[in-house]
């Protein structure tokens, strides 16, 4: 198998490694390029990726996008500001399985899609990653606060396909809504604890629009993951602002904006399905 490592254009060369033995990537879209471009040319590679979610975002847009799904392999080793999907990825080494993506419209999300809140908090996030000494789930957490000042809720039309194959409607406004694939996302914060990335299922949490003081009495438990019990019913000190599913496809309109794995991208409805052992990873 042909073997090919890139790295994120903005970090410095891992001690161990030589210049001429990785491709680093010029800018933002670049990795998807070289990699589908290497994956069409030699779709039996093993990609490995020193990345944040971003890359991990391009790499998998890549490898769908070039057809090598089948016979292309991706490693991710953490080397990014944020690094959440591989939290769900087996902790041992040398482990290969299928795992699932998230696809919406025409594009691929390994870890988390996520509208509303959680948006504009990215948004403000990467303002403050440019600065010299804010990064990761720092820069995520001082987003978090400072996002909580604008204007909170965001009038969302809902159509869920549940894992039964049945059909539910859902629209109001919501603060945020998150379609995970993964467990984490925002530097460690653990949206969706019972997920799983091989299950054929995407875990599906919606928050109601409600006051700053409520939403500052829920964000600790949110982030620690306890909304969500482990027999998959919601906990009862949040079930009246919560709405949890666990769907097979779910469509979204009045989106305008969503983000994927930390990438904001417009579009003004939103097509989602989860595509069922999608790409091969090795750990």
């Amino acid at each position: 198998m042909k073997e090919f490592t890139i790295i994120n254009s903005a970090k410095k060369t891992p001690l161990e490694m030589n210049e001429k033995d990785f491709y680093r990537s010029q800018s933002a879209g670049d990795a998807t390029s070289k990699i589908e471009e290497v994956c069409r040319e030699n779709p039996d590679t093993h990609i490995t990726v020193y990345g944040g979610d971003g890359s991990v975002y391009e790499a998998v847009n890549a490898i769908m996008n070039s057809g090598a799904q089948d016979g292309a392999e991706l490693t991710i080793v953490p080397f990014g500001t944020g690094n959440d999907f591989v939290k769900s990825l087996p902790s041992e080494s040398g482990v290969r399985k299928k795992i699932d993506l998230i696809k919406f419209n025409d594009k691929y999300s390994a870890n988390i899609i996520n509208i509303g809140f959680d948006c504009d908090v990215v948004r403000v996030t990467e303002k403050l990653k440019k600065l010299r000494l804010v990064r990761g789930s720092i820069a995520y957490a001082i987003g978090v606060v400072a996002s909580v000042f604008n204007k909170l809720g965001k009038k969302l039309d809902i159509e869920f396909t549940l894992e039964d194959g049945s059909v539910e409607h859902e629209s109001g406004e919501h603060l945020l809504c998150v379609i995970a694939n993964g467990r984490y996302y925002g530097g460690g914060f653990c949206c969706a604890p019972n997920a799983e990335i091989d299950d054929g299922i995407l875990e599906v949490i919606i928050v109601r629009k409600i006051s700053r003081l409520r939403f500052a009495k829920f964000i600790g438990g949110y982030k620690k993951g306890l909304h969500i019990l482990p027999d998959g019913s919601i906990n009862p000190k949040y079930k009246s602002i919560l709405i949890y599913k666990r769907c097979k496809a779910l469509k979204i309109s009045n989106v305008m904006q969503l983000c994927a794995d930390g990438e904001i991208i417009d579009c003004k409805d939103a097509d989602i399905s989860v595509a069922e052992k999608a790409i091969n990873i090795v750990t």
